[in-house]
């Protein structure tokens, strides 16, 4: 049996909290042109940062992977995270999601290479890390209905920050209403 398990940085309640409130901003500005919203938003339970996604594992596996993570985390100092800029992503031409931009801090760079490194026998990492939040999915057909003018403008800075102290092991199942995320386990960074 297999899990579908990922690396993640959890978002604090505050944050959380402000997240929403630009997402039901920009909510309003899609329905405001049109009887849908072609986003399908991310449950706020669900907001967080990956850091390296493994994809399915193998049941037996995951205590080793939790020694590996355990063993980076406790390599690694807590740090501060800064959220930029909201917009489509991760291409603004044909976006497939509205995301909360990260910046690259060097303590978060050096973090997820870390990851990266030690993982690299389970799963190949993805081209180029982007510290982000996905706010939620755009449902191409849908969008595509909306006229190019009519589309709502989505590029609106945003200033919120907050402590890395830990890193999680995340289950994702795959649910008719969306992704369900558990966390298996949290390690502490020094």
């Amino acid at each position: 049996m297999k899990k579908r398990i990922f690396i993640s940085i959890g978002i604090p309640e505050g944050a959380k909290n402000k997240l929403v409130s630009f997402v039901e901003e920009i909510n309003n500005s899609f329905t405001h042109f049109n009887d849908f919203c072609p986003v399908k938003w991310t449950r706020r339970e669900n907001l967080h940062v990956t850091l390296f996604f493994l994809g399915e594992i193998e049941i037996e596996e995951i205590p080793s992977i939790f020694g590996i993570v355990e063993e980076i985390a406790s390599r690694h100092d807590a740090f501060r995270m800064e959220l930029k800029n909201i917009s489509y992503g991760p291409n603004e031409k044909n976006p497939k999601m509205l995301w909360a931009k990260g910046e690259k801090s060097e303590e978060l760079t050096k973090l997820q290479q870390d990851l990266e490194k030690n993982l690299l026998n389970i799963r190949e990492p993805d081209n180029g890390f982007a510290p982000h939040i996905t706010l939620g999915r755009i449902t191409q057909w849908e969008f595509k209905k909306i006229d190019l003018e009519e589309r709502p403008e989505v590029n609106k800075d945003i200033d919120i920050s907050f402590t890395v102290d830990s890193i999680d092991i995340m289950e994702s199942e795959l649910k008719k209403g969306g992704a369900r995320y558990t966390v298996l386990k949290s390690f502490g960074l020094k």
